[in-house]
């Protein structure tokens, strides 16, 4: 798929969604909105492989604070946002002994204050929307191919349908970023485009279906140490990144709420270990009921990805299989506390001996939300 093409599909859209849209009345109140979100985190890892005969655990500690400030200037809205950090280790200072931190696991930066959000929206009519700046995600990618916590740096186009009889939405987005890592990730740019369909399949129960094109470049800018399980050759990726992403939830919205999950992801651009797969299913919300349960299984090839923005929740990104449950409890409208289970195996590891071996880690979270949602 080229990249014309696609922004060609992109053009066309405007002209269908005019002829079917009803008259607009754009939102001419002004706004001010200030929100925070915060995180406290243990972390215990255990079985971590060194030999055959030899393992080891690592137990860590995180505090994490996002607040927001937003500005609706009626169809204008602009916002600001801080990410601090700190944390028992220093991810970035190197061990005992050596100069330079070889190894960088995480997406963010363990003792630190830094820019999360800057960036502003227009939505000048019902199925038009622009976004620049640094902003959140705005594609419904699984955290296999995009982090949560990571932040495009460029610019959006969203359009869209909605509310047309069973179809709640049908929209087109493209997207493009560069230097969107919280390390430096040099001139590494994203291209992505997305069609996105959210179907009402009854009265509770309704089908949303993404496909999207992730086309990467300039990703042997990166910085070296930003290490995902990629194939490397002296420290370098060898591979380029071209990604078809399809993604499918399937929901069901009674009085406890269920969804289903399967995202399927293929680098186009490789010939071999380039698949990834991610299934979850989710019962309850800690925010319209008091117990939610998450379980996700994943299988990820070394190469199904661009690994460095992929989820750091797990030991490792890509090359990878395992299980996640993820069980939390609403403590009131604002906090909600989680326990984390993870069982996984560096299936693609360069030691074989490592292939077969299971590393285990708990998590215990306590999650705050604080002012409008």
């Amino acid at each position: 798929m080229s990249r014309a093409t696609v922004l060609a599909c992109l053009a066309l859209f405007p002209t269908a969604a005019a002829a079917q849209d009803v008259v607009y009345q754009p939102d001419k109140r002004y706004s001010l909105r200030i929100v925070a979100d915060a995180l406290a985190r243990e972390e215990w890892t255990s079985d971590v492989f060194v030999s055959p005969t030899e393992t080891t655990s690592q137990d860590r500690w995180r505090l994490q604070l996002r607040p927001r400030l937003e500005i609706g200037l009626g169809p204008l809205v602009l916002a600001v946002g801080g990410d601090f950090n700190y944390s028992q280790d220093t991810n970035t200072a190197p061990p005992a002994g050596m100069t330079v931190q070889p190894l960088i696991r995480d997406n963010y930066d363990s003792r630190d204050a830094r820019v999360d959000l800057a960036f502003a929206s227009l939505k000048p009519t019902s199925w038009l929307q622009l976004q620049g700046g640094r902003f959140v995600m705005p594609i419904a990618f699984t955290e296999m191919t995009w982090d949560k916590d990571l932040r495009p740096q460029g610019g959006a186009l969203g359009l869209a349908l909605r509310d047309r009889g069973a179809v709640k939405r049908l929209g087109i987005t493209g997207l493009w970023s560069r230097a969107g890592h919280v390390f430096d990730d040099g001139d590494a740019t994203l291209f992505t485009a997305a069609a996105d369909l959210d179907l009402a399949l009854g009265e509770s129960t309704g089908l949303e279906l993404l496909v999207a094109w992730m086309d990467w470049s300039d990703v042997r800018t990166m910085e070296p140490r930003i290490r995902r399980q990629n194939t490397r050759l002296g420290g370098q990726l060898v591979f380029t990144y071209e990604v078809l992403d399809l993604v499918g939830r399937l929901r069901f919205n009674g009085t406890i709420p269920v969804q289903l999950v399967a995202d399927f992801c293929l680098n186009t651009a490789v010939d071999a270990d380039r698949q990834g797969l991610w299934l979850a299913g989710v019962v309850g919300s800690v925010r319209t009921s008091l117990l939610r349960a998450e379980y996700v299984f994943a299988d990820v090839d070394k190469d199904a990805t661009l690994a460095a923005y992929g989820t750091d929740d797990f030991f490792w990104v890509t090359g990878w299989k395992g299980h996640k449950l993820d069980l939390g409890a609403r403590l009131s409208d604002q906090a909600s506390l989680h326990v984390v289970g993870q069982l996984q195996q560096f299936k693609d590891a360069p030691r074989v001996e490592e292939r077969e071996h299971w590393n285990k880690r708990i998590r215990a979270e306590l999650r705050l939300s604080f002012g409008p949602r």
